[in-house]
């Protein structure tokens, strides 16, 4: 059996594994349902609505996704493997063989709930406005590149320190930290400068901290509007996401992905000189 299947069924074995699977069902239901009783209140809603929410809600299992991967690159879980894996691998062949088992499964859930979602959102709920596959894809691939680059990102969390604890709360204070400092300095920014009542959706380009923050890798997430783009939004140019509208851009958050290309491979080589350093 090779490594990474070993890695797989250790996983489903674990409360871990099932855990994550009821964690995206859980977050599609609670799409349908949110969405049957927002239609109940309103009279109209869209299987586009039903997506948000379910991209909204599945960002617990993106939390949960990184406390089960850190811990388990975190080097002290690694140097303390059974001695049938660390006779006969190396670090660096247990660290890709989670790599492999964990991100591609991270994706693989997260597109699952997504259609099962868009399913359940085409039989009860409005859906003459389809989906536009060109778009669709688009955000796809953006999506994957931005998984990609919680790769390298959680890989060098991990090497910071040998404990799976410290390690996980020093990636949550990267991934969740950074974007609330940042937006309470672009508030202050903004009343300092008497530009607080500028709309939400213009802040990023009346203020400067935004527009440096719009650098940040993480920053790509935001492309996930592409996955439900339909047909109207594509005829007047815009799109809406959880009452913020914003220009249908191909490069809309270019900046982001920049440097998740140049930012990914200098992570993951700092990850692995400290690995391979203690490793030693």
């Amino acid at each position: 059996m090779t490594l990474w299947k070993a890695e797989l069924i250790h996983l489903f074995r674990s409360w871990r594994g099932w855990t994550l699977v009821g964690i995206y069902l859980l977050a599609s239901f609670l799409a349908s349902i949110v969405g049957y009783f927002i239609e109940r209140a309103t009279g109209s809603f869209t299987h586009t609505g039903a997506l948000d929410i379910y991209i909204a809600a599945s960002i617990v299992g993106l939390l949960l996704f990184v406390g089960i991967v850190v811990s388990s690159l975190a080097f002290d879980s690694n140097k303390d493997a059974s001695i049938f894996l660390r006779t006969r691998f190396s670090v660096k062949q247990i660290l890709v063989a989670k790599i492999l088992v964990y991100f591609p499964l991270s994706s693989a859930l997260f597109f699952f709930g997504f259609l099962l979602t868009l399913i359940i959102g085409l039989l009860i709920f409005d859906s003459s406005d389809p989906l536009n596959w060109n778009w669709f894809m688009w955000g796809f691939l953006l999506e994957i590149v931005a998984g990609i680059f919680y790769v390298p990102l959680m890989l060098f969390t991990s090497s910071i320190f040998r404990g799976s604890v410290a390690s996980v709360l020093l990636t949550l204070a990267v991934m969740i930290g950074i974007p609330a400092i940042g937006a309470t300095l672009i508030t202050v920014e903004l009343l300092m400068r008497g530009l607080i009542e500028t709309p939400l959706a213009q802040w990023e380009t009346v203020s400067y901290v935004a527009q440096v923050l719009l650098w940040w890798p993480a920053a790509l997430s935001d492309t996930q509007v592409f996955l439900t783009v339909t047909e109207s939004e594509i005829t007047a140019g815009t799109i809406a996401s959880f009452g913020q509208t914003f220009e249908l851009d191909a490069h809309f958050r270019w900046k982001p992905l920049v440097t998740t290309i140049i930012s990914g491979p200098i992570l993951t080589l700092l990850a692995w000189y400290r690995y391979s350093r203690r490793e030693i």
